[in-house]
């Protein structure tokens, strides 16, 4: 009979010990189902707690090398309001083996003080990292005794070990994407700095080339008008061959704008102040449509910028002639509006202008700052690509957000911070 007790103890051991090691297997085959770590994580905690018969679970990660706390990134089996967010770093400081602890008190204080203060049997610490580098801790709670047995802490420790190296392969492989997306932006910077070389090269030929006939054929129109007395229909010819004309004119001054703009001329101003000058001469233009009001939002902050004036309000008179064409015939209203956001980690000044037009079809809106795109009939594609080039010379950018037939918003931001501005002039 006792052999025979021996014999089902030993049956029962190994049985227990085959459940746990199928639960381990779960428990790598889990790692890498995702390629978010959280739900990576999630998902492999629920093999932990039936390998350990713990009723709950956590794992909390360093962000980064030399942090001071731990961020819980997975949990299972935890009431929300005890989920401990954050844990000392110095609670991974338990050796190399996952270790057992009966009950809270037994803690060490770094962990103990990060853990809820609630009655629970036993505790087990398991510390998540390589032989350099320790990266977290994976915390298991028994609400009964008895606590964790010495075989299911040697499996904490090998499933550890395995996690440890899943987290640095992870972050390693996100790192490799980040690299490889700053290397991305870095080659489509160069294509476009090589293409605005090109095209600085090709517009002032264009412009070499065209304006000398534009200039003769402007002189022939005013000749023709001066010594002829022409009839109804040739007046009207020569209206439309003048404003072709103008139309010309006008896309090569802003493909010259574009290519080859001037090195910026910093100056010390108030952007709302350049955004006042431009609603009042664009709204005492003869062809501005009936119905369009113009104004600048009395709300508005007025900081004070270093920005080069010039440059800032030819951006503005951009984005106002925009929001017009975007009105239609039916009129409407176009708001331009200053926001200090100096108080920012980016420190600057927001220009906004917004409009309830007809807005920007979704599938366009991520396309409209690309050089010689344009939704209109009769546009050159070169405003807001000439607005970003300003924003970006001025250390910033823009952002656009837009509503199909509720109209667009597009901010302009400057950044007011004097070593930026500096940077961006020696870099030209």
């Amino acid at each position: 009979m006792k052999d025979s007790a021996q014999g089902g103890g030993t049956f029962a051991e190994e049985t227990t010990l085959k459940r746990r090691l199928e639960q381990l297997c779960r428990f790598s085959g889990s790692l890498g189902s995702s390629s978010s770590i959280e739900k990576s994580l999630e998902g492999a905690l629920e093999p932990l707690l039936a390998m350990t018969g713990a009723d709950r679970a956590l794992v909390a990660l360093a962000p980064e090398q030399g942090t001071k706390e731990l961020r819980t990134v997975a949990q299972r089996g935890w009431p929300a309001r005890e989920v401990p967010t954050a844990i000392p770093a110095a609670a991974v400081d338990l050796g190399a083996e996952a270790r057992g602890f009966e009950g809270p008190d037994d803690l060490p204080r770094p962990l103990r003080s990060a853990l809820p203060d609630v009655e629970v049997a036993a505790v087990a610490a398991v510390p998540i990292g390589t032989q350099d580098r320790l990266s977290g801790v994976a915390i298991l709670v028994r609400n009964r005794a008895p606590g964790f047995s010495d075989d299911a802490l040697d499996l904490l420790t090998a499933a550890s070990r395995q996690l440890a190296l899943w987290v640095e392969n992870s972050r390693l492989l996100s790192d490799l994407r980040s690299s490889y997306e700053r290397l991305i932006n870095a080659q489509e910077g160069l294509i476009r700095s090589e293409r605005m070389a090109a095209l600085g090269q090709l517009s002032a030929t264009l412009a070499h080339e065209i304006r000398n006939p534009l200039a003769t054929i402007f002189s022939a129109i005013s000749q023709i008008r001066k010594h002829s007395k022409a009839d109804d229909v040739s007046a009207t010819l020569l209206d439309i061959a003048e404003e072709e004309a103008i139309r010309l004119n006008r896309m090569v001054s802003d493909l010259l704008e574009y290519a080859r703009p001037r090195k910026p001329c910093f100056e010390e101003r108030h952007p709302l102040e350049l955004a006042r000058e431009v609603i009042a001469g664009v709204s005492g233009r003869e062809d501005l449509p009936d119905g369009v009001r113009l104004e600048v939002d009395p709300a508005s902050d007025d900081p004070i910028a270093a920005v080069d004036p010039v440059r800032v309000e030819r951006a503005i008179e951009h984005l106002v002639s925009n929001a017009l064409q975007s009105l239609g015939n039916g009129g409407g209203r176009v708001v331009a509006r200053v926001v200090d956001h100096r108080g920012s980690p980016d420190g600057g000044v927001i220009v906004e202008v917004e409009d309830d037009g007809e807005g920007i079809p979704d599938d366009v809106v991520d396309r409209v700052c690309d050089p010689f795109f344009s939704t209109k009939p009769t546009g050159t594609g070169l405003g807001l690509p000439t607005v970003r080039r300003i924003a970006e010379d001025h250390g910033g950018c823009i952002d656009i957000s837009s509503e199909e037939g509720r109209g667009t918003r597009v901010r302009l931001f400057i950044r007011t911070d004097a070593e930026s501005i500096r940077a961006k002039e020696e870099s030209q």
